[in-house]
């Protein structure tokens, strides 16, 4: 056997331990931090992923987070460990803990299907992308006629309706800081 891989599995360096998901969920303090760190490295663990989560106080990627950051990043080279930065603030991917999605312009956007009774019902407006004449029963349709921009039926005959498809805005949701999914089909929000 290879004596350098014994040694190596006996006693692996930082590459090949544990690196734990530290919850950053209340007030950092960068001495803290650093007095943490070294409690992992007594744990035998071979560094972390700094992941900000519900509860944090700290301004998330303001000047005291990034303060932060240094002093962990600077205790982990102190003691041969790896320091890892979560991607974002709580999760998913991609809205920067809802600093990107504050602005409505860069909230995420569905396609959205509604079937109407009466023609009257049918408003006209920059989201709708589409509508049709036709019987819809579930998932089936039938006689199916798109209807001009701009125009609707005077009437509809037995048993038809109209399905239009309009884009919407996501709601705001207490999973995405309070806001949204971010839009990841608008190239300036992404």
């Amino acid at each position: 056997m290879n004596i350098t891989f014994k040694k190596e599995f006996a006693n692996p360096g930082s590459a090949y331990r544990g690196k734990p998901f530290w919850s950053w969920n209340a007030r950092l303090e960068p001495q803290e931090l650093r007095r943490q760190i070294r409690i992992l490295k007594q744990m035998g663990l071979g560094g972390f992923f700094m992941h900000a989560r519900v509860g944090l106080a700290t301004p998330y990627l303001g000047p005291e987070w990034f303060d932060c950051v240094k002093a962990c990043l600077d205790e982990a080279g102190k003691l041969g460990m790896e320091a890892w930065l979560y991607d974002e603030d709580r999760w998913p991917s991609g809205a920067a803990g809802g600093l990107v999605t504050k602005n409505p312009r860069y909230r995420r956007r569905m396609l959205r299907g509604r079937v109407l009774k009466q023609p009257v019902e049918l408003r006209w407006s920059k989201n709708i992308v589409a509508a049709f004449t036709g019987r819809f029963t579930g998932f089936e349709a039938q006689d199916v006629v798109q209807l001009a921009r701009g125009t609707r039926p005077v009437r509809l005959s037995g048993g038809q309706s109209i399905l239009v498809f309009e884009i919407q805005v996501d709601e705001c949701s207490p999973g995405f800081n309070g806001y949204t999914y971010v839009d990841t089909m608008n190239p300036v929000a992404v």
